[in-house]
């Protein structure tokens, strides 16, 4: 996106003959998601917790009307030390709409030596062990879990909706 931001702004025809060619990947929500189960397998959203880019107020606001469609979120950029509070804020926001034993995954360096994933519940989420490098996945009321055998826990969001 900045590349193309900065593409766009320029007033320099040449640049405009760049051939930039956009490879496909998969996102950091994705790769985490897929490291234990399908917690995306219905509708998700994700949302950037930084305040860098946008003032807080949108991102708590973005927060509270995805809690409240019932939908998966996924988080990057939870923290830092620069601002270390706002996970915890952005939970305070979910559990208004989100049950504390909604599944949680933190998802930490995923795809590089040190990753480590963790299941726990929104409202038993250790705050401190986040960090940039993780993503966070708080499921929707759906979403379920249960043992995998060898040890762990598989994480899914069921693909249908049944409304009681």
């Amino acid at each position: 996106t900045a590349i193309l931001e900065t593409l766009h702004r320029a007033n320099e025809p040449r640049w405009h003959a760049i051939d930039l060619k956009i490879v496909p990947g998969i996102t950091a929500a994705q790769g985490s998601a897929a490291r234990i189960g399908a917690p995306l397998g219905h509708d998700f959203c994700v949302i950037s917790l930084s305040d860098v880019l946008k003032p807080w107020d949108i991102v708590a606001d973005r927060l509270d009307h995805a809690a409240a469609a019932d939908l998966v979120i996924a988080m990057y950029n939870p923290t830092s030390r620069f601002r270390p509070w706002q996970l915890e804020r952005a939970r305070d926001i979910l559990l208004k709409h989100r049950a504390a034993a909604t599944p949680v995954i933190l998802a930490k360096s995923v795809g590089r030596d040190a990753e480590e994933i963790r299941v726990s519940t929104l409202g038993a989420l250790d705050l401190a062990w986040v960090d940039m490098r993780t993503t966070v996945i708080v499921g929707s009321s759906k979403t379920q879990s249960f043992p995998r055998f060898g040890g762990g826990e598989w994480v899914y969001t069921p693909r249908h909706y049944e409304t009681n």
